[in-house]
Parts: structure tokens; sequence; C-alpha cells
């Protein structure tokens, strides 16, 4: 249907299904100790979900819901910082025109425990961009599927059925006054004495502690007009940290070059490797585990000032600062960048309610986030008895020597890192009730300034594969580099562009038992533009970026069971890490690619890293698609819920999504096979087709994703002391190369994204296979109880047991899958086109599929004999993409906690509570070696998870 019939229809209903109702539900919301609970939030919903209301509690504890047809309705609380959720069944029309429905919190020291164990601190993730989300969906545990029962048009849903939607907007919304202060004191602490060795972790587990407190006071500045809120914290974190590397043997210690320049390079480079020889031959030959101390310091500070200007207006501010800095483990130095972060926001938001039924606001939000990520000082003095300031990075492309693949000896080819981003934005909202329908609509405008650093090579790349008849070890002790890549010039960039967005939605009761939900939401991203004209960013603006939403709830007569579907289309965004690639472009910046280089003219080389490029030279290209187009996800859902016996609820779901145009880099003007010419590392340049450039570089939206699933979830409600929820889900997830975190910048981390092996590959063909998490199965529980107080014996057991509470959340969850590589580009191991992504070919195809997850037997399935790495020149193996699975996640977190009430009555309390994440100390192992030409291939060698860890809080109310 046209929008605009899909308009009139819905106006047409609005016109002639219109009724008023007057009935209202009330109460008041106290904690354990009988003390009022302000800002805490109740929701009324229809049984059969087609009308819902809700309300905040004042500083009296008292709500009030009203404009409520008769009928049965589900009340739910959710209690201020995290407190337990509690429900309960209500009538209207039962002859009273108001229900009181009273609420008191159970004595429970803190919320649930996390549900994530600890990520093993030697997996280290840089806290820019996507990489912290793809680091756990794509390396720890995976996604948490989420049924969407309602798309909001006012809400950006993409990605939320993994449940991390990337461009979810809150506002800040008014708060009752309070009448009283009140305050809190917290704090929790962590110890290596208590916690458990990793797995791989050989000798004692070296001492480490991380310590937080924190303070926070709110009340009333003036009576029944202002209120304020005050709140610090910090945490510091210090100590050794065990990790895993794989280090020169003691043969490997001393450079083999018959140039003494070339000796000195290679000898300072050496020098980066701990003294101490690998200690874990079983696992591979130069596995090496050791400890390195690290040290973290955070602040996190928050002011917010509630305002009531009259009776029908009030107003709010809030402003926060988090802070973040970071001296990272260097068990190899500089294996990790120095990391400075600070986030700020000012937020305000002025509400005003037109009457019982209109509501509108209007508010304005700046956000500012600060970066600098760069080599450490030891790092950059490696090569100082050298003359250079800094020091490349060195990569063995099967991953012998270093951390990975990706990195061997220093941070990373992305660093340094330095931005600076402020997001100035206005939104405006309002919502009418008038008789059936409930209306929203609103409308955002933001400007975004990015000034960045975004480095792509600036201190230069060495990298050493298998080649010249030598493993990649012995060419780097020889000197004999396969490639040199170096960007010059400059490549700081400011850049600003505009995003604008609207929305429209209306909820329509049809009947008593029938509700359906119409919106649509439109969104604009214009192209940036550097202010400094360095860089023509050269993507059109995306201007038809509707998004349409629809729903519906159906009760069938007014039982138990309520039945719901929604459509919806969310789009995506291009990033700031995605456009500002272009500045990689001459004549501004030059990117070289020196095949076989001689390390005798490094020094040279990296001197003028940062002068500009002589004109017209050759260099790497960095472009952007002339097709570019903005990534978008059809989600749908459906659901079956059941009220059960015992405060219980059954949900049987449906959970789709396809998704289009997702981001990637496309690799082009890789070397060709050239009739009459041998192909060798030597001549990849000479046997490109334009010989202008080096490769080029194309971020394209070409990717397509499907997602379907099955999930059955048990909700039992906080009743007698216990509330459980579970949820299994059963699901497939496949894409083309790219999801819905991929940026096209070839920065993600981790790097596994989707590149075609070949340039000439068909790209279905080639990539099409399960998504980087894809997780077949998911079981996840999360469980409360309170501890019965048996009051009515004596004695010292229930003295001991009363006002405990114990909880915890379980997860299991299969492997998330993962590909194989040659590990080297050069003839007879690679394809010989520039371009190291290459597969080999699979001869025993009853591997596909397998989960390696268990170090002991890794290595005699993924035998060398089951593949070949004879690959024809520029072309590609048969083994596809993503075709092997990683360990699954087996995890319990469990907490016990008790709040102790203390002389004077009111909020004053002392709560203890003691945390133990991975509590069996079970090891999540992560993917076995996949480079085919390195040493540990087919092994596993880390794992993505710390041991147990135990943790106790105190927190005193007052």
């Amino acid at each position: 249907m046209p929008l605009g019939r899909a308009i009139l229809f819905v106006l047409i209903l609005h016109w002639v299904t219109t009724a008023s109702y007057a009935e209202q539900i009330e109460g008041r919301v106290t904690n354990a100790q009988g003390a009022s609970v302000s800002g805490a939030k109740v929701t009324a919903v229809h049984r059969d979900n087609s009308l819902r209301r809700e309300a905040t509690t004042g500083s009296d504890g008292t709500y009030a819901i009203g404009g409520l047809e008769p009928g049965v309705y589900t009340v739910t609380l959710l209690g201020v910082s995290g407190q337990a959720t509690l429900r309960r069944q209500v009538t209207l029309g039962s002859g009273a025109s108001s229900v009181r429905a009273n609420f008191q919190l159970p004595a429970a020291a803190a919320p649930n425990v996390a549900g994530a164990e600890e990520r093993n601190p030697n997996i280290f993730i840089y806290r820019i961009d996507l990489n912290d989300l793809r680091n756990r969906l794509t390396t720890a545990r995976g996604p948490d599927p989420q049924y969407l029962p309602e798309l909001k048009p006012e809400q950006n849903y993409f990605g939320s059925e993994f449940g991390t939607p990337l461009l979810a907007f809150e506002t800040i919304r008014p708060r009752p006054l309070l009448r009283s202060w009140r305050g809190s004191l917290s704090g929790f602490h962590q110890n290596s004495a208590l916690n458990a060795r990793n797995f791989f972790n050989v000798g004692p587990l070296r001492a480490s502690r991380s310590t937080n407190y924190g303070i926070t006071g709110e009340g009333p500045l003036q009576s029944q007009k202002t209120s304020l809120l005050l709140s610090f914290g910090q945490t510091f974190t210090s100590g050794f940290v065990n990790g895993n590397v794989q280090a020169p043997l003691a043969s490997e210690r001393t450079p083999l070059a018959s140039d003494p320049q070339v000796n000195a390079i290679i000898r300072n480079a050496l020098r980066a490797f701990p003294a101490d020889l690998p200690n874990l031959p079983y696992v591979s030959l130069r596995q090496l585990n050791t400890n390195a101390l690290r040290d973290i310091e955070a602040t996190n500070g928050l002011a917010r000032l509630d305002l009531k200007l009259n009776d029908s207006t009030s107003g709010a501010f809030r402003y926060f600062l988090d802070e973040y800095s970071e001296t990272p483990f260097q068990i190899i130095l500089g294996q990790n960048p120095r990391t400075d972060l600070r986030f700020q926001g000012l937020y305000s938001n002025l509400t005003h309610s037109f009457s019982s039924q209109a509501t509108g606001r209007f508010g304005f939000h700046y956000d500012r986030v600060r970066v600098d990520l760069g080599p450490t000082k030891q790092y950059e003095d490696l090569l100082a008895p050298l003359g250079l300031k800094t020091a490349p990075d060195l990569v063995w492309k099967a991953g012998s020597l270093g951390l990975s693949a990706s990195l061997g000896l220093g941070p990373g080819k992305q660093f340094p890192r330095r931005r600076v981003q402020n997001r100035f934005q206005f939104y405006a909202d309002g919502s009418k009730t008038a008789g059936r329908h409930s209306l929203t609509a609103g409308w955002g405008i933001a400007r975004l300034q990015v000034n960045d650093l975004q480095s792509d090579n600036l201190r230069g790349l060495l990298s050493f594969s298998s080649d010249f008849g030598n493993d990649e070890v012995t060419n780097f002790l020889l000197g004999r580099s396969t490639q040199l890549t170096l960007t010059l010039g400059n490549l700081y960039r400011g850049f600003r562009n505009w995003e604008h967005s609207f929305y429209w939605g209306d909820q329509i009761r049809v009947s008593p038992t029938l509700s359906f939900s119409l919106g649509v939401r439109y969104e604009l991203m214009t192209a940036p533009s550097e202010v400094n004209h360095l860089t023509a960013v050269g993507f059109p603006t995306d201007k038809n970026n509707f998004a349409p939403r629809f729903g519906f709830a159906w009760n069938p007569r007014r039982g138990k069971t309520a039945i719901r579907g929604t459509y919806g289309i969310s789009y995506g965004t291009f990033m700031p890490v995605s456009y500002g690639m272009t500045r990689f472009n001459p004549p501004a910046v030059q990117v070289l690619q020196i095949q076989i280089p001689d390390l005798r003219n490094l020094v040279n080389l990296l001197a003028v890293a940062n002068q500009p490029p002589a004109p017209g030279g050759r260099s790497s290209l960095f472009q952007l698609s002339p097709d570019l187009i903005f990534p978008y996800s059809h989600q749908y859902s459906f659901g079956i819920e059941r009220e059960l016996p015992w405060a219980t609820q059954l949900r049987v779901a449906y959970i789709g999504m396809r998704s289009f145009h997702l981001l990637t880099q496309g690799m082009y003007n890789r070397a060709a096979d050239v009739p009459g010419l041998v192909a060798t590392t030597a001549n990849i340049n000479d046997r490109r087709p334009d010989p202008r450039s080096f490769d080029i570089n194309v971020i394209e939206s070409n990717s397509i994703a499907y997602y379907d699933a099955v999930q059955v979830g048990v909700n039992k409600r906080l009743s007698r002391g216990l509330s459980v929820r579970a949820a299994y889900t059963f699901g497939k997830n496949i894409d083309t190369g790219g999801d819905f975190t991929n940026t096209g910048s070839g920065l993600e981390v981790p790097p596994e994204n989707g590149t075609s092996v070949c340039e000439r590959c068909d790209r279905v063909a080639d990539l099409k296979s399960w998504s980087s998490f894809d997780t077949p199965q998911v079981l996840a529980l999360t469980f409360l109880y309170d501890l019965p107080s048996f009051t009515t014996r004596n004695g010292w057991m229930p003295a001991l047991v009363k006002g405990w509470q114990i909880s915890g959340t379980t997860i299991f969850q299969s492997g998330i899958p993962y590909h194989l590589h040659t590990g080297s580009d050069g003839p007879g191991i690679g394809n010989v086109d520039g371009n190291t992504s290459d597969r080999p070919n699979i001869l025993n195809p009853s591997l596909l599929g397998k989960s390696i997850d268990n170090p002991d037997t890794a290595p005699s399935i993924l035998r060398r004999e089951y593949f070949d790495t004879n690959i024809p020149v520029g072309g590609r193996g048969n083994i596809g993409y993503n075709v092997l699975r990683k360990d699954g996640t087996n995890n319990w977190n469990f907490a016990v906690g008790r709040t102790f009430r203390l002389p004077g009555g009111g909020e004053r309390s002392l709560q203890f509570r003691a945390e133990f994440y991975n509590f069996l100390n079970h090891p999540q192992f992560d993917k076995a070696g996949y480079q085919f030409s390195s040493e540990t291939f087919g092994k596993i060698t880390n794992t993505v998870n710390k041991g147990r860890q135990v943790q106790f809080a105190l927190r005193l109310n007052f």
C-alpha cells in the first residue's frame, strides 16, 4: 500500500473509532524497610496487550495511571537502580473507578550478577568505533538474541535482534522531586589471592587487584521546586596480566644478515621480545606464557538537576563525565597501545503537559569524545639507537612470532589514533491520546564534528612470510622482508555533517482484544565535508531512507493468551572510521607498497614518513563505491505468550531479519597471472592491471545477511522469594562476508571480516556462509532467590539465613565460526596477488562444520595432510569461508548478598555482596591456529576468559 494511502487509512480510523475511559490504577511503592521509593517506573498493560500506560512514583512513593478501559491488567514495577521487577494482575470495571496495587521491594543486596564471564585481558580491544562490540560478538561469547515484540517509530532498531542496537537514542526524562536528602557510599574489591589461574598459566598467579569506590547524594534544593543528584566514583586496576605470545627460540635470537646495518635493525627489533624463552612446547614450539604489569584508572561523575516550573511543566539537566586511562601490559614491547579516553555529555529536557491526554517535549544533547591511542614510549624508542623517533610494525603473516598474523611487533597499523568528536543534537516530540488512538510524532537534528588523526601504516609495516625457500622467522633474521607498506603525508582531518530524523506513529485499539500499531521513521545523513578541503569524501546523500513499522496484538476471547506480530525497517549509518579512509589518497597522501624492500633503506624511508609526498607518485587508493547505499534491515517477529500458574509466563517466538547493503571492503588491482612471466612476490607490482596504483581499496555496500530463529522463553515473576528468567534460542545467521558491525575500513578488531580471496571470484560463491557470530543454540538462565526467614523457628539456623539472597546467571552457547588461511602469499602457499587472505584447498571434507574445542585433540583434527596450498596465480582454494567452529560458552556466574537494617529506620541500611565470575572455573578456548604455514596451525593456544574471579562489594545507604 503506498505511504499516502496508509496515512489516509489511519486518519479515517482515528475519526471513526474514538472513545474515552476514566478508570485508573493507583498505589504506593516502598522498599524492604517500608520507606517510600520515588522514581520507580510502573506500567499497566491490558491482558490483550492492546493498551499500555505508565507512570513514575512521586517523592512519597505513590503513582496513578488513569484513562484506562475496563478489563484485566498486568501491573509491572521496575525499581530504581535496577531493583527487582514485580508484577501483579488487577481487574478494572467491577464497580469501582480505581483499584490499588501496592508494591514492596524485597530485601535485595544488588541486582543479578552479570551474565558474561570476564574477558581475558590478554585479548586487547581498543575502545573506539565498534571494536568492543565486535570482540564480544566474534571472539567472546557471541550475540544475545532478542525477541522484539514491537518496533516503535521513535527508535532505530538496527542490530537489536542480536542484543546490540547500534543507534539507540535515549532521552532524559523528568524525575519526581525529592522531599529529603539521602545518599550512599559503595565500593568493591577484587584480589588475585582469591582468583583461579588461567588454563595456560605457567606458575602461580601473580598479584593483581581492582578497587572501586563511589559516592552518591540526592535531595531537594528548593522544596517542591528543584532536586539535585550528584555521583562520583573511581576504579583502580593494577598488577600482573598473564598472557601467551609466540617468542623466538634460543637459536633465533641472533641476526643472520650479512649486512651490519640490517643486522642492527634486526638486533634492535629482537629487544622487544621478553628475555624468557618459550615454556609451553607441548602447546606450540614458540609458546611463551608469562606476565606483565598493567595499570588502569577510570573516573566517572554525574550531576543532575530536576526542576518543576509549574504544575504542567518540568525540566531536567544532566551532565556526565567518564575518563579511562590505561598503561597496557607489554609481554612484547608495544603489543598494546596506551589508551586515554574521555567521554562527556550535557543533556537537557523540557516537558509540558497540555492536558491529561497530550504531552510535548523539547531537548538538547551535547556529546564529546576525546580519544588518544598510540604506541608506548618503550616501543617508540625501540629503534632510537638508529636515529628513529618511532618504530614500525612488524608482522609475520603466519603468526609465527608475536600475538597473531595481524599483530607481530607493535600495536597495529592503525595507531596512532587521535580523535575529538562533538555531537550537537536538538529534538522535539509529542504524544496525544484520543479515544482509541495513541499518537506520537517527533523530530531531531544533529551536527557532527570529527577532528581526527586516523593512521594506516603511518609508522610503516614490515611483512615477513614464508618465501625465498625459507620460513618467515628465518627471513626475519636474514632481513628479507616480503613487503614494506608506508604512508606519507598529513593524515589529520576535520569532517562535518548533518543528521536528520522524523517519525510518526499511532497505536489503535480496534476492539478490547485487538490493537494495531502503525508508524514510519525517516533518517537522512548528509555527505561529510572536510573543513580544510584536504579530502573529497565523495559519497552522495541518501535521501530515501523511509522506515515503515507495523504491528498487532491480539488476545483471543480475553483469555490468558496473547499473540503479537511486528514488521519494520531500520537503517544503519556510515561511521567516521569508514568515510575517514578517503584521506589516504593522492595528492595529499601517498601509500607506498614496496615489494622485497632493502632494509638498508628503511631508516631513510621512515625518517620522511611525515613529509608531503612527491607529486605523481604511485600509491594505494582508498575509495567509496559510487553505488554506496546505507545498510538496512527488514526485521520481523511473531510471538505467542501464555500466562501459566505460579506467576509464570511462557513465550514462543519467531525472530527474523534480512539485511542488505552491509559494508565490506573490496580489494582491486591485484596482481594478475601474466603469460610468460613467473609469478613471484618480487614482481607483484609489475603484474597489477593499472600500473599507476598499487592495490585499490573500495568500501562497498554489497553484503547480505539472513537471520532466522525460534526462541522459547519462560519468565517466573518474583513470588515466594523466587524469580527465574530463561530463554532458549535455536537459529541460523548467514551473510556474504559483511555483518551489521562492519565499517568497511579494514581496521576492524578482530579483523576477521569477509574479504574475497581473489579479485575475479564470485562474491556469493566465495563468501556466503555462517556469519562470524552465528551461534545455532543459546540457553540463558537468570535466577534470584530470597532464602526463607523461618520466622516460626528458633535457634541459630534461622538467624543465619534470614535476609540472604542468592542470584546467578548461566549461559550455554554454541561456538562461533572461523576460517583458515594459508598464511602467505608466496608461490606454492598463496595465489601471489598481493593479498594474504588466501584459503587453501581441503582434501578431507569431513572436517567441514566441526567444532575445534579441545587443545588436546585439536592438532589431530586439523592435520596438515588434509589441506593443499597449491593455488593458481590470482585464483583460490576450494575451502569455504567460516567453515569451522571454536569452543562454545559454558559459564556460571553466582552471587550472594544481604541487606542489614541500621538503627534509625528509613533508608539506613548496609548491603553486602559476594560475586563469583566463571564460578566453575571453566575455560572458554579461543579458536585454533588458522594460518597453515604457521607452527601453531591447528593448535589452541589461548582462552577468551579468565579463571574464576571473586569480588566483594559493600554499600551503605543513609
